[in-house]
């Protein structure tokens, strides 16, 4: 193996009931792979019950940019590891899963046995949220598997990965609109498409809610409640008639805000997973 230079890893220190929470920070600001560890596996033994979440990034500058954004909500540093090529060491710990009774979701590097009866999604998240090992991705899945019956037009609103329009094309769905304010995230989803043969039916961009128009059968926002309690409008200004709104990056402690947000739209469903939900809503008929 030949040398490489030390590449920069952002590490924080979270109590257990902060970990979700937190990785997804990370993911947000642009990590290309998280690794828990036990804090005595890295610099100084310690008797403390924390966790180490380990997170790699492309390059310098986007470790720095994500050190300084994260140390105002926990406790972080830059520490530097020789000898392997961290671009692709995030791999490690994605793998194939199922997901619903149809989906079968794995990264690229990784073959899969899959049926005649399996939707096969292939996705390589980078540096884009989305890969779906996360419960908000993964809830969001779920109701795609149970709601996708054919035709539908979808709009991924915070697509990151393009995971969940491109699901919903492969389950069934006529066509895709799928958006980020993050460019690399758009690049990430594009080459997605492609992968999954599905690239002639979606269309991704980094145009703002705003400046979208149509109306789309399924509307999908998997962002965070602080950001989703503050788009009911433009959301559902979106949904066609008879349509359905699935949001995520809910945590279960703040779906009533959430609801109380989007009232008066009529609950249908909601899914838990840990300390995450994700809701399924539908406008109330005037």
């Amino acid at each position: 193996m030949s040398e490489s230079q030390p590449h920069p890893f952002v590490t924080i220190r979270v109590r257990p009931e902060q970990l979700e929470l937190a990785e997804l920070r990370l993911w947000e600001l642009g990590a290309s792979g998280l690794e828990e560890r036990d804090e005595t596996t890295l610099v100084r033994e310690s008797a403390s019950d924390e966790v180490v979440v380990i997170a790699a990034f492309p390059d310098e500058a986007g470790a720095q940019h994500a050190l300084k954004e994260i140390r105002e909500e926990y406790e972080a540093e830059i520490i530097y590891m020789p000898g392997e090529d961290w671009a692709t060491e995030w791999r490690r710990g994605f793998g194939a899963q199922r997901i619903g009774k149809r989906l079968l979701l794995h990264p690229s590097w990784e073959a899969v046995q899959s049926t005649p009866r399996d939707v096969v999604l292939t996705i390589d998240p980078e540096n884009a949220f989305g890969s779906g090992d996360h419960e908000t991705t993964r809830l969001v899945l779920l109701m795609l598997d149970q709601q996708v019956a054919g035709g539908e037009r979808v709009l991924d609103v915070g697509c990151g990965s393009g995971v969940l329009s491109i699901a919903a094309l492969l389950l069934g769905a006529a066509s895709a609109m799928a958006v980020d304010i993050d460019e690399d995230a758009v690049v990430v989803a594009r080459r997605n498409a492609e992968i999954n043969g599905v690239a002639s039916h979606i269309e991704v961009s980094a145009r703002p809610l705003s400046d979208l128009e149509g109306a789309y059968d399924i509307v999908l926002a998997n962002i965070e409640t602080r950001v989703l309690v503050h788009m009911p409008g433009q959301l559902q200004a979106r949904i066609a008639p008879g349509g359905l709104l699935v949001v995520s990056g809910i945590l279960r402690a703040e779906r009533d805000e959430l609801l109380a947000a989007y009232a008066p739209m009529r609950l249908e469903e909601c899914l838990e997973e840990g300390e995450w939900c994700a809701c399924l809503l539908r406008p109330v008929s005037p």
